[in-house]
């Protein structure tokens, strides 16, 4: 292979692999949403996966992957195209604290990165990609686009997707710092609520305990702790409610940036990938997830 024909390669199989994605996921879900990790429509994994099982093909036969057997296709597709999947999974879940695939469910998944039912769907997939599809791929990349002028249709298309990586680590990371908001104004929302049963409960045991302490005779004077303490007690309450109120404003307005229907945002990726789980503020993600789907009803 070419550094001319690896370009291509990366591009188009990851273009393909959005395709198989978005496919996918309106047939099993009966709606179209863009599965990319990026904005655009490409799904990087994919263009890893594939050119890393064409450099161990090549590396064994010395020859074009397809003219490799099968059974060999099939089994450095499967062991090379999950152990990227790996990789990724857990750079991203580094890289950004959360998981966007999940395979915890499946029998001996990895870590929830991997599991066996996907590595031979992949062993299958690379196999059927090596067959039939590649070919069409290499006369696309070597005949179709003279390089003169492929370089250029690739300079530019490279430039979009740096400039699409790049914008959607900012969208990532914008939307942990709203979610780590969301988490702290949830946190102080209970703090508030306990405060004020506490207040509500506790208030009028306190006064009375009080008035039997210091052992006031005076019907007058029991009347007018009384009311002192009561007064106390609704200023607190009130004080609280008020906090309250502003912390629940202040959390709509936040779901209210996230949730907003955009091309690009956070309300985005969670559609691309409903069962994304965040490491830090999963409770949070959850809450998120749930009222976007109550929307849809």
């Amino acid at each position: 292979m070419t550094y001319y024909q690896i370009a291509w390669y990366f591009l188009i199989y990851s273009f393909l692999g959005w395709v198989v994605e978005v496919v996918f996921h309106a047939v099993h879900q009966g709606k179209i949403v863009n599965r990319g990790f990026l904005n655009g429509p490409v799904c990087p994994v994919y263009g890893f996966g594939v050119l890393a099982v064409f450099a161990v093909a090549w590396g064994i036969g010395r020859t074009a992957p397809e003219r490799l057997p099968a059974w060999t296709i099939f089994l450095v597709g499967m062991v090379f195209a999950t152990l990227v999947e790996l990789i990724a999974g857990w750079a991203l879940d580094r890289l950004f604290h959360t998981r966007w695939w999940d395979y915890s469910g499946k029998p001996l998944n990895v870590g929830g990165y991997i599991c066996p039912e996907y590595s031979i769907i992949w062993g299958l997939a690379i196999m059927l990609v090596v067959q039939y599809v590649q070919p069409m791929v290499r006369h696309t990349a070597t005949d179709l686009i003279p390089p003169d002028y492929g370089w250029i249709v690739l300079a530019v298309l490279y430039s979009v997707y740096l400039a699409d990586l790049i914008v959607t680590v900012m969208i990532i990371n914008g939307f942990n710092r709203r979610l780590a908001e969301l988490d702290e104004i949830r946190t102080s929302l209970r703090t508030v609520s306990d405060k004020l049963t506490e207040d509500i409960g506790g208030g009028a045991m306190e006064a009375t305990q009080r008035v039997q302490e210091e052992q006031v005779q005076a019907a007058l004077a029991r009347a007018e702790m009384s009311e002192r303490a009561e007064a106390k007690k609704a200023a607190a309450q009130a004080a609280v409610r008020q906090r309250s109120q502003a912390l629940r404003a202040k959390a709509q307005r936040l779901r209210a940036r996230i949730m907003a229907p955009k091309v690009f945002g956070g309300r985005r990726l969670m559609r691309a990938f409903p069962s994304m789980q965040h490491r830090d503020f999963g409770e949070v993600l959850d809450w998120l997830r749930d009222e976007m789907n109550s929307e849809k009803k």
